[in-house]
């Protein structure tokens, strides 16, 4: 009796130890399927530096107007993130000390809430000439004798050699520097008169040249005015170096006076 109740009940056993598990199949599966089915969230739309020193470069360059604008933040690690379907970036709060080439602004994210603050150092940038060699008084300045130099555009002034044409031909004063600003005060042209020596006088009009002997009271380069005196009528007038020992004058009467 005992054996035949063991074999009976054996199967029902084996039937409840399937439906215990089976529920927790089916729950299982319940679950992961709407993780499944569900749609990933979109990502973020990130900004980083290339596009922050873009915006800023456009801001930067409607109040530094002179030169090529160079920039340089003070934190290098720039990045905003923004929602999917955020605006693009803009600068607002701008502000910039010519003075010590710094400035400050916020940078957005329009139709959002994300904003970064930002600051740096910003000036313009130019190039001029300067010195390769040194070029003692009396040497003439050649086109090899140059080359060019970035500068920032606020440390120049009116007296800054800008260009190579106001360099070459000229001569130094006193010397001038290799690899520096050349100011246009320590140039002259090269001298052509000599104080003491004789000189040709001569005026020429549409119509005629005069020309008469005279004495130079100065040095002088071309171009130059200088002061010389007539040796005919001992009278001293001013007149523009135009060559080796031979100066114009621009008034008629002046070289026969």
């Amino acid at each position: 009796m005992i054996r035949h109740l063991a074999n009976r009940r054996l199967p029902a056993l084996l039937l409840g130890a399937a439906l215990l598990t089976l529920p927790v199949t089916v729950q299982a599966a319940t679950v992961a399927a709407p993780a499944a089915g569900m749609a990933a969230p979109a990502p973020d739309v990130v900004y980083g530096m290339p596009h922050v020193e873009a915006v800023l470069s456009d801001a930067l360059s409607r109040v530094i107007t002179a030169g090529r604008l160079q920039m340089e933040l003070d934190n290098r690690a720039v990045e905003l993130r923004a929602p999917q379907g955020a605006g693009g970036l803009a600068v607002e709060n701008l502000y910039y000390s010519p003075v010590q080439g710094r400035f400050a602004a916020e940078i957005v994210v329009t139709g959002s809430q994300v904003r970064l603050p930002v600051s740096g150092r910003a000036f313009g940038v130019v190039q001029i000439p300067v010195l390769s060699r040194r070029v003692l008084p009396g040497d003439i300045i050649g086109p090899g004798d140059i080359d060019w130099q970035d500068m920032r555009a606020d440390q120049t002034t009116s007296d800054t050699a800008a260009t190579d044409a106001q360099l070459i031909g000229m001569t130094p004063k006193r010397g001038v520097s290799t690899n520096q600003p050349v100011r246009l005060r320590d140039l002259q042209s090269p001298r052509m008169v000599d104080k003491g020596a004789m000189v040709t006088i001569t005026l020429q009009t549409p119509s005629m040249t005069l020309t008469t002997q005279g004495k130079a009271l100065q040095d002088g380069g071309k171009g130059e005015v200088i002061r010389v005196v007539n040796t005919q009528s001992n009278r001293i007038v001013e007149a523009t170096v135009a060559g080796p020992n031979v100066v114009a004058v621009a008034k008629p009467g002046t070289i026969a006076q």
